[in-house]
């Protein structure tokens, strides 16, 4: 793992407690050292503080989602908790997680936990059941209590790339760029089709959270995939 922060003693900090769940760590003060680490290293999740001394967590974030050595890398950012834009921007340009300072060093250790397990675990299941909702992907049926439920290609599409990043923030950008694809689509269309999604699985509508001002998140409390 790489810690890229200008504060000596929260990195040293972050760095102690990852090295006690048996994470090797490296460390970068600076944002232009902790790209080039990021490259040449290639750790399994970069944590980023959102204010360095030679620029932002948010540019370093941009420059690692730019270059295809490092685009898929996990990332993690760590900012102030009133600054509502860097939240949005980060993830905006791709950001994994955030999360807002001062924090709880074991909710951190749980999210890096939740965020490895996730890539760990990262072949789509073929079917899904979230409470009465079944989705078979091979088939692209999906059923309520066995009665089917017509979903359009784009809205089960979108249902399942909620599902594949369930427990993180999908900017409406990303999701446009994964589900639209090649197809120009502004974000209003992502805000349009999420409601006709709950119009017709009510089941899920407290599940599919909207962040205001950046898009979407599936929490769910538990899943039973094959």
């Amino acid at each position: 793992m790489l810690v890229i922060d200008g504060d000596a003693g929260r990195r040293v900090a972050l760095a102690t407690a990852l090295g006690a769940e048996a994470h090797d760590v490296e460390m970068a003060s600076a944002a232009a050292t902790g790209a080039q680490l990021a490259r040449s290293s290639r750790p399994d999740l970069v944590i980023i503080e959102s204010v360095l001394a030679d620029g932002s967590g948010t540019e370093v974030l941009s420059v690692l989602r730019r270059d295809p050595s490092t685009s898929r890398q996990l990332v993690l950012v760590i900012g102030p908790a009133g600054d509502e834009i860097d939240r949005v921007v980060a993830f905006e340009q791709g950001a994994d997680d955030y999360v807002t300072r001062p924090f709880s060093m074991r909710e951190l250790l749980l999210r890096i936990r939740a965020l490895l397990r996730r890539t760990r675990s990262s072949t789509p299941p073929d079917t899904i059941t979230l409470g009465a909702v079944l989705i078979d992907r091979g088939t692209r049926r999906v059923t309520v209590n066995g009665a089917a439920v017509a979903l359009t290609r784009r809205e089960l599409d979108l249902l399942l790339r909620l599902f594949d990043s369930r427990g993180r923030v999908l900017a409406r950008e990303t999701i446009v760029a994964d589900v639209w694809r090649e197809d120009s689509a502004s974000e209003r269309v992502v805000d349009t089709t999420l409601k006709r999604l709950r119009r017709k699985l009510p089941m899920l509508s407290r599940q599919i959270r909207t962040i205001r001002g950046i898009g979407y998140e599936l929490t769910v409390d538990e899943v039973i995939s094959r």
